[in-house]
């Protein structure tokens, strides 16, 4: 269901125990732009999770001369451009097993940052 998230569990002694998923509108602060965008995860060797990260662009200013960006971060590191498109473009790209902490959220060139996903 859109807009529905089902965040993993904490990880106990480095033991990761559920797989799962979730999907999110994500907007930016001035509501220029937004990205659709669901993700999954599963359990690593050694702890941590893998998984994939797919969705679609939309730019509601497309003559502004500002892309839409989503960026990520992960495992306490700074937010990190992973993907940009044209309104309407996708993506679908997959993450690191190992990985712990990941987050999106939308932007455009030049800031605009909104929330992240939670």
């Amino acid at each position: 269901m859109p807009g529905t998230v089902n965040i993993a569990p904490e990880e106990a002694d480095g033991d990761v125990a559920a797989t799962g998923s979730a999907r999110r509108t994500l907007w930016t602060s001035n509501r220029a732009g937004s990205i659709d965008v669901s993700w999954t995860w599963s359990p690593s060797a050694g702890g941590g999770y893998h998984g994939r990260f797919q969705g679609r662009f939309t730019d509601r200013a497309p003559n502004d001369g500002r892309w839409v960006i989503l960026q990520a971060r992960w495992e306490g590191r700074g937010w990190t451009p992973v993907a940009t498109a044209a309104n309407g473009g996708t993506f679908d790209r997959n993450y690191q097993p190992g990985t712990r902490g990941l987050n999106f959220r939308a932007c455009l060139t030049g800031g605009y940052c909104g929330s992240p996903a939670w």
